[in-house]
């Protein structure tokens, strides 16, 4: 489709010539947005080289709408860094808590990833500092999604469980189950929001939860 060529997954060298080509007959306004998508349907095809450098390009990009699809990019860009380069995730996500402190144009749960990184580290600084975060979170996000606060449950279970708080996992773990089999939120939208729990992690829930 004619609308479609800035989400096609093609990255051959024909088709990023395409790409750029049609990017620049595109209006400025709509460029960053059109370069984070396109990033988006590589991320999504394994081409993960390709879109961290679609990303950095909305970044750099001055358009009248690249400070949101900036934000946007910087989460993108602290996820995909996540499992190979922490640290560097960890780079971005506190970057976009320092530019963005309202969560505009995110998920909104960037506190509960950095978190995650926190706790994964689990030095006695980086314990205290994604207990603080965790905190922060639910005033701060107020996101209706059950999926959201699911997650939010889980790193609370492996705050929990690093720092041998049995009592505050177990009630993370009850509050983790409840969510995981609510139904959708949103009468005309049934599946936004809704948790896709796995299976190991409703079996971890229930042994905590006992």
């Amino acid at each position: 489709m004619e609308n479609e060529w800035f989400r096609s997954p093609a990255w051959g060298e024909a088709d990023r010539a395409l790409f750029e080509a049609r990017l620049a007959r595109s209006r400025g306004y709509n460029r960053a947005q059109y370069l984070r998508i396109k990033g988006l349907a590589l991320s999504d095809a394994g081409e993960i080289a390709g879109a961290r450098d679609l990303w950095l390009r909305v970044l750099a990009d001055d358009g009248e709408f690249s400070k949101m699809e900036g934000f946007t990019a910087l989460e993108h860009l602290g996820d995909s860094y996540v499992e190979d380069k922490p640290l560097l995730a960890e780079t971005y996500y506190r970057r976009l808590l320092a530019d963005n402190p309202t969560l505009k144009s995110t998920t909104a749960t960037q506190h509960i990833k950095l978190a995650e990184l926190l706790i994964r580290r689990g030095e006695a600084q980086d314990l205290e500092e994604a207990a603080e975060l965790l905190t922060q979170w639910p005033d701060v996000a107020r996101l209706p999604f059950p999926s959201a606060h699911f997650r939010w449950n889980l790193a609370v279970i492996d705050l929990a469980e690093a720092t041998g708080d049995r009592e505050t996992a177990v009630e993370a773990a009850r509050r983790a189950l409840d969510l995981a089999y609510r139904g959708p939120v949103f009468p005309r939208h049934k599946t936004v929001g809704v948790v896709h729990a796995e299976h190991r992690d409703l079996e971890r829930l229930k042994r905590v939860a006992k």
